[in-house]
């Protein structure tokens, strides 16, 4: 990694000009064998439903502790409200500096009213859920694509049981202990990861010399990187990058809010190196394991 984040235009990847399509994959696929992150610009969600669940995340983090507690993360669905300091990304470090809610297979979980906060949380929540399934569908494509892989190789096997969204809350703090962040430094677990950041910034990603750089908010973009489960997945010819959320000053005012959805494959899909990623110079690395085995043990960790 550089002094910056390659920024990716995803829009050939909308259309039906084949030579766009493999164009953009053959991009996606060195920036996840090079850096594990990414920026994507015109990738075909409009802003205004960003600005729609921002506005629906933030009223139920400004609501009172009461009111969010009634929503209290629930081990077994994976869908719920964590408050601040139940949730250690790095266990050697302080608990992480903020608030959650999480909703994991949320095309279910839908017609549940009483799980959620409110019929407008529900529904802009719903919403940008299905927009981040098929952006993260056709991100897989294009990894598929790059790899030689039927362009469906992947998608099919995240049917969105274990696809999960994450509205993230850093807010404010007077003090912290020494070590602490916001979010501490970690992987993520799954396949890959799409990330909506305010314009608050906080986020760094350690380059392969082992610095943290700083990963800020580019307007009209996302963040994209790729998981643990796709650099086994293809024996480590693609990178699963350490990055981290620093603690927000008291002055940051109402703190940092980010917004992310995580496409990890269904709980019963054997991940095995790719042939095609096994050669002389990089023989396999990992036995074939889960992804539910996988997946479980790394939140294990964190707890």
């Amino acid at each position: 990694m550089e002094n910056a984040i390659p920024i990716v235009d995803f829009s050939g990847m909308l259309g039906d000009s084949i030579e766009r399509r493999k164009a953009v994959a053959r991009e996606v696929d060195r920036c996840a064998r090079e850096v594990g992150f990414m920026y994507l610009k015109n990738f075909g969600i409009a802003p205004e439903t960003f600005e729609a669940l921002r506005d629906t995340a933030h009223r139920f983090f400004s609501a009172n502790q009461d009111l969010k507690e009634r929503y209290l993360f629930d081990q077994r669905l994976n869908f719920g409200y964590h408050a601040i300091g139940k949730e250690g990304l790095d266990p050697s470090k302080p608990k992480d500096q903020k608030e959650s809610f999480t909703m994991r297979d949320v095309s279910s979980i839908v017609r549940h009213a009483d799980l959620w906060p409110s019929l407008l949380f529900r529904q802009v929540t719903a919403d940008f859920y299905h927009d981040c399934r098929r952006l993260a569908e056709r991100l897989m494509s294009a990894f598929a694509m790059a790899l030689d892989l039927p362009e469906d190789f992947f998608t099919d096997k995240h049917s969105g049981r274990t696809q999960t969204l994450r509205l993230l809350h850093y807010p404010p703090s007077e003090t912290h202990e020494e070590g602490q962040l916001g979010a501490g430094a970690h992987t993520d677990y799954g396949t890959l990861t799409l990330l909506y950041q305010d314009n608050t910034g906080g986020l760094e990603v350690m380059s392969q010399t082992g610095e943290w750089l700083p990963a800020p908010p580019l307007p009209g973009t996302i963040v994209i990187n790729t998981g643990d489960l796709l650099a086994r997945w293809t024996n480590d010819v693609y990178r699963s990058t350490a990055h981290r959320v620093q603690v927000r000053p008291s002055a940051a005012k109402s703190g940092r809010l980010s917004i992310a959805f995580f496409s990890d494959p269904d709980p019963d899909v054997v991940i095995d190196p790719l042939p095609s990623c096994i050669s002389e110079d990089n023989p396999s690395r990992y036995a074939a394991i889960t992804a539910e085995e996988h997946i479980n043990a790394k939140i294990a960790a964190t707890n």
